[in-house]
């Protein structure tokens, strides 16, 4: 075990703290720097004397879809130490995010879900929009970033998920009918062609990375729709087949959030009060559908984490704690 500030391997055990529960936590002394911590810094417990059990139960019933006050009712606690318990387990969201593995091929799906934040005003001024980008062979949840619908907001995600899988060596990326995803995206994965890698056919300078390439599928008046590659691709990648075209996994996670996430349903005037709101319970939902939730559609008892080879079994929510 490292000391969290000074990186060192020389501590010593220094007493023991019992919480509500009983439960004995370790505390060390390290003898380089002097600071005092416990088992549970640097993780979503630290700092705090509820028992990781009650936690536990608290988050697992917010992420079946339970509203927060009604979770804290059952749980004789107040609706503020949950929402505290959840936005502690979101600042460590980055931890639990770790990139695409390197060399391999990924395709990743955008788009967006819709909920009231804050006043009812029209979707194009409310802040209750949130771009989720999924991988759709093993359903690994990338990113979900809550906001107003402008370009700031699919920047930002759309960063995210490039940083999360450029380094594999084929990448599809698929949305419906959004151009902001490819606009965003052509600014980070862009590269000019040499002069002799292109014919004078061709007629692009400019295109997609080797392995990269970038489609929507519109979806048209009267049921007509139609796929489109977005921006010059590199001569050398191979494009895909039109039915492979398509958001249809990401929508499918869009359905299952909207039973799972209180803050989605349509069952009330008021969904969210605030964005950051939003985002902290998305968040938390994100984390428990990548290591904790097993999905059917990629086996028994699977995750999205093992789908990908980051674990070899599915975490419990103490564990993710």
């Amino acid at each position: 075990m490292k000391c969290p500030h000074c990186q060192s391997e020389q501590g010593v055990k220094n007493g023991r703290d019992y919480h509500q529960d009983g439960k004995a936590i370790q505390n060390y002394l390290w003898k380089g720097c002097g600071k005092r911590f416990n088992e549970r810094t640097g993780t979503a417990m630290s700092r705090l004397r509820t028992p990781a059990s009650i936690v536990s139960y608290a988050l697992k019933m917010r992420t079946e879809g339970m509203g927060i006050r009604a979770s804290g009712r059952v749980l004789e606690k107040s609706h503020t130490s949950i929402m505290r318990w959840e936005q502690k387990l979101a600042n460590h969201a980055e931890q639990w995010s770790p990139e695409a593995p390197a060399g391999g091929e990924v395709t990743i799906e955008g788009d967006e879900i819709y909920t009231r934040v804050g006043e009812n005003l029209p979707p194009s001024e409310s802040k209750g929009w949130t771009v989720i980008f999924i991988e759709r062979n093993s359903r690994s949840w990338i990113e979900a970033k809550a906001g107003q619908k402008n370009t700031e907001l699919f920047a930002k995600a759309t960063k995210t998920a490039w940083t999360w899988g450029k380094a594999s060596q084929y990448i599809r990326w698929f949305s419906d009918g959004e151009r902001r995803y490819a606009q965003q995206l052509w600014q980070m994965a862009s590269v000019y062609l040499k002069s002799t890698e292109v014919s004078r056919e061709y007629g692009h300078r400019k295109v997609w990375r080797y392995g990269l390439e970038v489609a929507i599928k519109i979806k048209g008046s009267q049921g007509n729709r139609r796929v489109e590659w977005v921006k010059p691709e590199h001569p050398y990648t191979a494009i895909s087949d039109k039915s492979e075209v398509h958001a249809n996994h990401n929508e499918a996670n869009n359905s299952a959030l909207r039973s799972r996430c209180s803050a989605y349903r349509r069952r009330q005037n008021l969904y969210s009060k605030n964005t950051e709101g939003l985002q902290r319970t998305v968040t938390v939902q994100r984390l428990v559908h990548n290591w904790v939730r097993p999905h059917a559609g990629l086996g028994k008892n699977k995750t999205p984490a093992m789908a990908i080879g980051l674990y070899h079994r599915p975490l419990s929510m103490l564990e993710l704690l």
